[in-house]
């Protein structure tokens, strides 16, 4: 079972969730790696308890942009892959200080691992954090809208039996305006990805802002919690130039904008 790890200094902490095993176990799902070659995911240890241990779904939101600067900025050398280290040392933090003395296992989203990979999509559908358009691969968040990310998911050895039962999934977040104008994206930005060659480390710009205005096309939570550009573009691009840019305008207060 998963909830919320409740971290007020951690803009990494995510929001409430609580699925059941049966659907984080995945069998017979099929995924694609990120690299082409499909496999079936493997269930997630929960150290003998059967389906009843506490996990928690992890994610962030633009929150997470500002305060991962300033962490990097304060780094005395260069960082391989900022985002996802600064995620792992403020969520490792957390997770450690919650579990105490108990075992936990952390499956990272940027691990692409088949025997480590979890459909971070799935985990946020059937917990009852957002709304899963299967269709489009996009999920969108109650307040966040489609500006959400997910960074792993954590199952601890302790009982999950206060949680009660599972949530209902959410209802359609979408409008019929808003999932056809999405669909036209997604499809078109399909048709743009199959013309270049896709990599885990980042997408070429032009790329990047066709999935990009994909998650535009949700209306909900859009005006307050959309990424600025230099969020937007790294998060799909993973271009370091972005990330000096950012750091050189923080001070500036435009970072984030």
């Amino acid at each position: 079972m998963m909830e919320q790890l409740t971290d007020p200094a951690s803009p990494c902490a995510g929001p409430t969730s609580l699925p059941h095993r049966a659907d984080l176990e995945k069998s017979g799902e099929t995924h694609a790696s990120g690299e082409g070659n499909a496999f079936k995911l493997t269930l997630l240890h929960d150290y003998g308890r059967e389906g009843g241990a506490l996990a928690f779904l992890i994610g962030n939101s633009k929150a997470m942009w500002g305060c991962m600067l300033r962490w990097l900025r304060a780094r005395d050398a260069a960082v391989k892959d900022p985002v996802d280290t600064y995620a792992a040392e403020m969520i490792g933090r957390a997770v450690s200080t919650f579990a105490g003395q108990a075992k936990y296992d952390a499956f990272w989203a940027s691990d692409m691992r088949p025997e480590r990979l979890v459909d971070m999509n799935r985990a946020a559908k059937v917990s009852g954090c957002c709304y899963f358009c299967d269709e489009m691969f996009l999920s969108i968040h109650p307040s966040f809208g489609s500006w959400v990310a997910f960074r792993a998911v954590v199952v601890v050895d302790m009982p999950a039996s206060h949680l009660g039962p599972a949530p209902p999934f959410l209802t359609p977040l979408l409008s019929e305006e808003e999932q056809a104008a999405a669909r036209a994206a997604f499809a078109e930005a399909l048709r743009a990805s199959s013309e270049v060659e896709l990599s885990v480390d980042g997408m070429p710009k032009h790329l990047a802002q066709k999935w990009e205005a994909m998650r535009d096309c949700v209306r909900l939570g859009g005006a307050e919690h959309r990424y600025s550009r230099l969020q937007s573009e790294y998060h799909y691009t993973k271009d370091p130039k972005l990330l000096e840019l950012a750091l050189a305008t923080l001070d500036a207060d435009t970072a984030t904008r």
